[in-house]
């Protein structure tokens, strides 16, 4: 396992008693949760036991027999990062790495289509003058939901936020 994450009969357990206490949703995030090896089992019980509503939140990178397979054992949300919608920038967020962006775009348009799926913008210095035109190019994904998050080392006034169209 990744170094400081639980081990699987931990997370077992403590979902595993959350679930006899009545869970009705729950939210898989932390790090990179695609990446924790037995994520599917703990979806899947969680939904045998009658979990309403349970959620990830990922980057969006995954292949996508890992989104296939999270869907089919449970997860009925999705969370997912997009940060620019130009490429260049989007990649530069998403690590440096070319065509990072355009594979977490698929991801979304994918996951929209079968489920409710939310986008995240994290804004920062970096996105924003591009931020309006990411909120459009998100809702144009067919996504359920847009979250804008300043960066916590970003404070500034969003002002340019007020670009966006009221419908």
């Amino acid at each position: 396992d990744i170094k400081g994450t639980l081990s699987f009969k931990d997370a077992f357990n403590v979902v595993r008693l959350w679930c006899a206490d009545g869970l009705k949703n729950v939210r898989f995030s932390g790090g990179e949760p695609t990446l924790y090896n037995g994520l599917e089992e703990l979806v899947s019980y969680c939904k045998l036991k009658g979990v309403e509503r349970i959620a990830v939140s990922t980057n969006g990178s995954a292949d996508w027999s890992k989104y296939k397979s999270l869907l089919q054992a449970g997860v009925n949300d999705f969370t997912i990062s997009l940060d620019s919608c130009c490429s260049s920038v989007g990649d530069k967020m998403a690590g440096g790495i070319n065509g990072s962006c355009q594979r977490v775009v698929e991801t979304i348009k994918r996951l929209s289509a079968l489920t409710y799926t939310t986008v995240g913008c994290v804004i920062n210095g970096d996105n924003l003058f591009s931020c309006v035109d990411t909120v459009l190019f998100a809702d144009s994904l067919g996504v359920s939901d847009i979250r804008v998050i300043p960066s916590a080392q970003f404070n500034k006034l969003l002002s340019v936020m007020n670009k966006i169209p009221a419908n």
